[in-house]
């Protein structure tokens, strides 16, 4: 006997072998239980998701006479018969090679014709985007009021080729593409059933690279099967495939910056021969498993579909990588794979790629307001006999003075406050420089930020945040008094201190280049003042 190919020996023959697949499962056996099933189905969507499997399935339900429920018994002959498309009253048509008018004008002839045992007759026609339009044309009459006893399931991969007007009487059913956890689950029961030995990190490889079709997977591990006998290494090279190994030595290289491994990584790329917009994409995909594992590290829901090997690996390479970390390099991949179609040698652009990213200087995780070390509260004076002590160099004169006059009255001395801040908490620092704030009391300071501005208004209102900046207004003035703060949003025109900053330093370029004579001839020729470049004096 020839060999089956697993994709058809392991076709779904009954409702409940249908994969991924559970909405149009319900709404099938629900039509039929009801007998409202609707007589023209259009089931669409990628290959390999079982729309071809599903027609038959109905068809089975139809026509099965020892059915329990909506389910076949897959053993009567109409249920043989219509398995192995020999059925004379399930007629299947192929689209692609019965695309004319003439083949519609006779699948309209033998409609009307009642089948030749039971009750139903069922078209099925595949591919049924290939029909050409007078096709569909001469088709509509029929699929608005079939007989009775008719039903078509029109199948097809490019919905948007239908004409509407075939789409209105139509009920669409869209197939999915199946999750790669689904596929592997499949595949390991088949080689249980065939009794083939393979690992469970294979199994992982054949599925993600299906990319969501079961028949594509299914004939991947055939094509395993039959020539490597299920050895992983020889399974990544007939496949195609990026050795599972370079890739975690690649993550391992570039997270913990080892720039010789890396270098030893690159010279065992060029030696495999490996193709190296593949290796890209799959380090981009490993890289956002990392960044799933960072923010949910028991993997529930399971977002990361890998072998526990492989998450194992994945948690201990992360352990101590802050997110920006891994934020960063993954936009840095993403931008390098699109770049990366625009080289002529992708290879040495993927290898500058990793020189680049493992020399890159290491992001550290930006402290949370809330988890800021507080500092101390400043120790109240307790007589006026106890000794001064001599403030600190970086901060402002006695409270006393400060209380005198607005020491936040300018930019320089705003902006001094904002480099104070900085030595002691940078992201507190980075935030209040996006601000503009001023003095209105000796005690009462009012921050303002734009209202485009409103997604930072829960971090603005953060108690432990106003705590935090209150304290360290007080230590920089020295004093004992309660400095209290408050956030505004508003909608006019807004200038933060940083861009203050660029436009004071602006205005200090400008003025040291008018100070020179040089600067102020060629400016005068641009304006017209002076009418030969000669005449400007070049000492």
């Amino acid at each position: 006997m020839a060999y089956q190919v697993l994709a058809r020996k392991w076709r779904p023959k009954n409702f409940s072998e249908l994969i991924g697949q559970d909405s149009i499962r319900q709404i099938l056996s629900n039509a039929l239980k009801q007998k409202q099933l609707y007589p023209v189905l259009i089931f669409t969507g990628p290959r390999g998701t079982g729309k071809t499997s599903t027609a038959r399935i109905t068809a089975k339900s139809l026509r099965c006479q020892n059915k329990k429920g909506i389910e076949p018994c897959n053993q009567c002959e109409d249920c043989l018969l219509i398995g192995e498309s020999r059925h004379l009253d399930v007629i299947e048509i192929d689209g692609a090679s019965h695309n004319g008018v003439d083949a519609v004008r006779e699948l309209r002839d033998t409609v009307a014709y009642m089948p030749s045992t039971g009750y139903w007759k069922v078209y099925i026609i595949d591919e049924v985007h290939m029909l050409s339009h007078s096709a569909f044309n001469a088709l509509l009459k029929t699929l608005e009021e079939p007989p009775e006893h008719v039903v078509f399931i029109m199948a097809t991969t490019e919905s948007h080729k239908i004409p509407l007007t075939v789409l209105s009487r139509s009920q669409k059913l869209d197939f999915h593409l199946l999750s790669a956890l689904a596929i592997k689950n499949q595949l390991e029961k088949i080689c249980k059933e065939e009794d083939f030995s393979l690992s469970d990190s294979l199994l992982w490889l054949i599925a993600k690279q299906a990319r969501g079709s079961l028949r594509d997977a299914q004939s991947l591990l055939d094509q395993v099967i039959a020539f490597c006998e299920g050895r992983e290494e020889e399974a990544v090279k007939i496949l195609g495939l990026s050795d599972p190994q370079l890739l975690r030595e690649a993550l391992s290289a570039l997270l913990k910056k080892k720039e010789e491994a890396l270098i030893q990584l690159i010279a065992r790329l060029r030696t495999k021969g490996v193709e190296s917009k593949l290796f890209l994409q799959k380090l981009i995909e490993s890289v956002s498993y990392l960044l799933f594992l960072k923010q949910n590290p028991s993997n529930d829901p399971p977002l990361v579909q890998a072998s526990s090997e492989e998450i194992k690996f994945m948690k201990q390479e992360i352990d101590g990588i802050s997110s920006e970390e891994l934020n960063f390099l993954f936009d840095m991949l993403l931008k390098g794979e699109r770049e990366i179609a625009l080289c002529q040698d992708s290879e040495m652009f993927l290898e500058v790629l990793l020189l680049r990213l493992c020399s890159a200087p290491r992001i550290e995780e930006i402290t949370p307001f809330s988890s800021v070390k507080k500092s101390p509260p400043l120790p109240l004076k307790s007589s006026s006999s106890q000794t001064k002590k001599p403030a600190p160099p970086e901060l402002k004169p006695s409270a006393e003075s400060s209380q005198e006059k607005k020491l936040f009255g300018d930019f320089e001395e705003r902006f001094e406050f904002v480099e104070y801040l900085r030595k002691k908490n940078q992201a507190l620092a980075g935030l209040i420089e996006k601000l503009s704030f001023k003095q209105k009391s000796s005690t009462l300071f009012c921050f303002h930020a734009p209202d485009s501005f409103s997604y930072l208004k829960k971090k603005l209102e953060d108690k432990s945040l106003h705590n935090q900046l209150e304290q360290e207004l007080s230590l920089f003035l020295q004093t004992k008094e309660n400095v209290k703060i408050n956030f505004l949003f508003k909608k006019e025109p807004f200038l933060s201190l940083s861009s203050e900053k660029k436009i004071l330093e602006n205005k200090k370029l400008l003025k040291q280049a008018k100070a020179n004579s040089f600067v102020n001839q060629i400016t005068a020729v641009f304006d017209g003042k002076i009418k030969s470049v000669k005449k400007i004096d070049k000492s």
